[in-house]
């Protein structure tokens, strides 16, 4: 019996696993008795770059010079200093020319409901907010991103009225049904304020539409005066193939939410980044506006970042061959496997049979392999995102006792 609680599905201290965690290295998380775990989970959960010596000891050394400063948190709302821009600098260079400024969160949940804000002060075309989202889509678990979130509405029926009028779009999953959505999209989009998207539904199950559907989604949206949000907190940071999803698109969203990935999970840190149209029109809004937390200019998550999105900048060709080389090993042992599943990037579902998931899960455990779960209306199977830096021939071993398994 523990003193602190989670809620997870119930009030109560049971995790997910049965194991405690004293140390990582490369793609292992190791145990008190010194059992390695190839961790083939936390690249939806925060570390895509996997546990790297070199990383922390470059923020261990920057913590270390702050601290002797005295000087670990700010509040940006009341003082500036310089590693605020230095650090928005660096993350618009690596986001692109579409987006010139970010305002700093701690999470995705929260880069959900400031968005939700940003659209209600600049695009309210009624008396309520009219929201559009795609089902099976995941966006956080504060009040407005279960709002939004098409995964979790059975789950959080209980909070109704949620914020705003929200209507869930179906997610397609054939070229038949991208061009059904589009008609639907376009002959109801005049009425409704943003739309937020999950480029590819990570939590549910990696669904991914063609880059010619998301075209013309967001060209419909633009036209019809909807702004566009993007949740790319666990699909940015290469997880996809590219640096985020809306790189290999023609028409740009409004915001673009960031998170996870983007200091590989040293502290709760996020940002939302606002397109060089909708700062425009955010600067010339006559609407007073309010949106902050004790801990958005926290210097300890934004040194953090910097570090971490500099990373990114100078290896990104070797992080982009390792991605190439993931893709190749999900290819060569799933092709002819059998198996329903499917890939984007460094990002795997794989389907299972009904209440076979969980199962799984501690069957793999057992054998030290960490995966996820995942589970949606129509199915339920295991995730698997490795991180970055995993050996190809270690990945291929595990991945195929997984399948063995299934």
């Amino acid at each position: 019996m523990y003193n602190y609680k989670i809620i997870n599905g119930k009030y109560g201290d049971t995790s997910l696993y049965d194991i405690v965690p004293v140390k990582a290295k490369g793609s292992f998380l190791i145990d008190k008795n010194n059992k390695h775990y190839l961790d083939l989970r936390s690249g939806l959960w925060n570390v895509s770059l996997g546990y790297q010596q070199e990383i922390y000891t470059k923020i261990a050394n920057e913590f270390n010079n702050l601290l002797k400063k005295q000087l670990p948190y700010l509040d940006n709302h009341s003082f500036k200093h310089p590693i605020y821009q230095e650090t928005a600098e660096k993350i618009l260079k690596f986001v692109g020319n579409d987006f010139n400024n970010i305002i700093y969160t701690n999470s995705g949940s929260e880069n959900t409901e400031l968005s939700l804000k940003l659209a209600n002060y600049v695009n309210k075309k009624g008396i309520e907010s009219k929201i559009l989202a795609f089902n099976n889509s995941y966006h956080g678990t504060f009040f407005g991103a279960m709002s939004v979130s098409g995964i979790d509405q059975n789950l959080n029926q209980l909070f109704n009225p949620k914020y705003g009028n929200v209507t869930f779009i179906e997610y397609p999953t054939s070229i038949d049904n991208e061009n059904r959505i589009l008609e639907q999209i376009n002959s109801i989009s005049s009425d409704y304020d943003v739309m937020f998207i999950e480029p590819v539904l990570a939590s549910a199950g990696v669904y991914a539409t063609s880059t010619e559907f998301m075209n013309k989604l967001i060209k419909i949206l633009h036209t019809n005066n909807v702004i566009v949000v993007f949740d790319e907190v666990a699909t940015g940071f290469y997880r996809t193939g590219s640096r985020f999803y809306f790189n290999r698109l023609d028409h740009k969203p409004d915001l673009v939410c960031l998170s996870k990935s983007i200091n590989n999970g040293i502290t709760p840190f996020g940002c939302v980044c606002i397109s060089n149209y909708l700062n425009s029109r955010l600067q010339k809004s006559t609407h007073n506006m309010e949106h902050f937390s004790t801990q958005n200019g926290n210097l300890l998550g934004i040194i953090s970042a910097s570090i971490v999105v500099q990373h990114y900048l100078q290896h990104e060709d070797k992080i982009k061959q390792n991605i190439h080389n993931i893709e190749s090993v999900f290819r060569e042992l799933l092709t002819n496997s059998g198996l329903q599943y499917r890939k984007q990037g460094a990002m795997l579902a794989i389907k299972v049979g009904k209440n076979q998931s969980q199962l799984l899960l501690k069957k793999l455990q057992e054998l030290g392999i960490l995966t996820y779960l995942y589970l949606n209306e129509n199915e339920e199977g295991v995730s698997i995102f490795p991180p970055f830096n995993i050996e190809p021939t270690l990945l291929k071993r595990a991945l195929k006792i997984i399948i063995k398994y299934i």
